[in-house]
């Protein structure tokens, strides 16, 4: 069962799912053009700005959306609600990951003065 794409941008997310968890590879592409923005764009916030790990993250999202389909139950919850609640997870989970390392931003490091003279001190001392 195949949607024109023009009847696609007027279904709801969830008809959409339903149509994928249905083998509809052109309601799988809709639903990710609307979704991957939104979830990226919540990461990208939840992160700190943090452009690569929102994608890894949005990116991990879809995925699990996609291997869940099947399994949709049309009426529980809005898509992007279960979206932005995995994106959610997903971040704490990076965020706690972080600390546990010992992780620092290159903005948080402190910066080591170089005991070695400068390319002035040593033309001046000779």
């Amino acid at each position: 069962m195949t949607m024109a794409y023009d009847a696609q941008d007027q279904a709801s997310d969830e008809a959409l799912m339903v149509l994928y968890a249905n083998g509809d590879r052109q309601a799988a592409r809709a639903l990710a053009e609307r979704v991957t923005p939104r979830v990226l764009a919540y990461a990208a916030r939840m992160l700190g700005g943090d452009r690569a790990e929102a994608e890894d993250v949005a990116q991990e999202t879809l995925l699990r959306l996609w291997r869940m389909a099947p399994d949709w139950r049309q009426g529980e919850a809005k898509v992007t609600t279960w979206a932005y609640r995995v994106a959610t997870n997903l971040c704490i989970d990076r965020q706690r990951s972080g600390r546990r390392k010992g992780q620092v931003t290159l903005d948080d490091a402190p910066e080591v003065a170089d005991g070695a003279p400068s390319a002035d001190q040593r033309l001046q001392d000779g």
